[in-house]
């Protein structure tokens, strides 16, 4: 535990500023029972954003806890994938497939002010962040969960479960012991849900429209970009690291 982290659960624990607590010199029985109580569970190796209850994505907080995907930085490039796809002004629909905290969706209903979407999601404690989000940024008018009515979108998001089984015990503890397995687990070579998203992209997804994948390893990068069949490459965006961590794919015209 980084001493950052002590002041930010310090400040937590006692619902006061962290300027407050540099401010102190002492603190009473029951403040400290409770300060020992957050960094008990933090050095145990509970992830510090479920301790505190929220993440941050984007430069907004998302409600967060046991049960919910925490959202990375690194998965900010999907939104920086669909700012190459779509002027801001831009009229469209969109599927969000496993929302989690509901951190892609939200984010891209509040950056695409005309968007509407759908926020798919099969885990009931992700589902209950994902709405307690959507009320938090007022979005209940713009986006729904798990509504079938919408038919055919013009783009799919996904950040899906794609670490290979076998690799899922070599995770940092704190991810392997805490975060959903469900939310980790891509089969054995990490590409269900890619798939499977792919397959029903095939009925959902309007001609000409987007997929936005967050990827896991090169391996599966390769795979998309060398796709020539049905859902063509169309652009990439590197994390921090250099890493192609957003691909853009784009169904062919019914017609080609």
């Amino acid at each position: 535990m980084t001493k950052q982290e002590k002041l930010w659960l310090t400040a937590h624990a006692l619902g006061v500023s962290t300027s407050e607590i540099l401010s102190r010199k002492n603190f009473l029985d029951e403040e400290e029972k409770k300060i020992r109580a957050l960094l008990s569970r933090r050095e145990g190796g509970e992830p510090l954003q479920y301790i505190m209850g929220q993440a941050d994505f984007y430069g907004r907080d998302f409600f967060v806890g046991p049960g919910v995907l925490i959202p990375r930085h690194d998965t900010e490039t999907l939104i920086e994938a669909a700012k190459k796809i779509f002027p801001p002004e831009k009229n469209f629909s969109f599927l969000d497939w496993g929302t989690g905290s509901g951190c892609i969706a939200i984010t891209l209903l509040l950056e695409f002010k005309n968007s509407r979407g759908v926020m798919l999601e099969q885990s009931p404690e992700a589902l209950n962040y994902a709405e307690k989000n959507l009320r938090r940024y007022e979005l209940e008018d713009r986006a729904s969960l798990n509504d079938s009515s919408t038919k055919i979108f013009d783009l799919i998001t996904s950040n899906p479960p794609y670490i290979p089984s076998h690799e899922i015990d070599s995770l940092m503890p704190e991810v392997k012991n805490y975060e959903p397995r469900l939310a980790l687990d891509g089969g054995e070579d990490g590409m269900n849900f890619y798939r499977l998203i792919l397959s029903e992209a095939r009925r959902i997804l309007k001609p000409e429209g987007f997929i936005i994948f967050e990827l896991g390893d090169l391996n599966q990068y390769k795979v998309f970009k060398n796709s020539g069949s049905e859902f063509l490459f169309a652009g990439e965006i590197f994390d921090g690291g250099n890493f192609p961590r957003a691909i853009i794919l784009r169904k062919r015209h019914e017609n080609f």
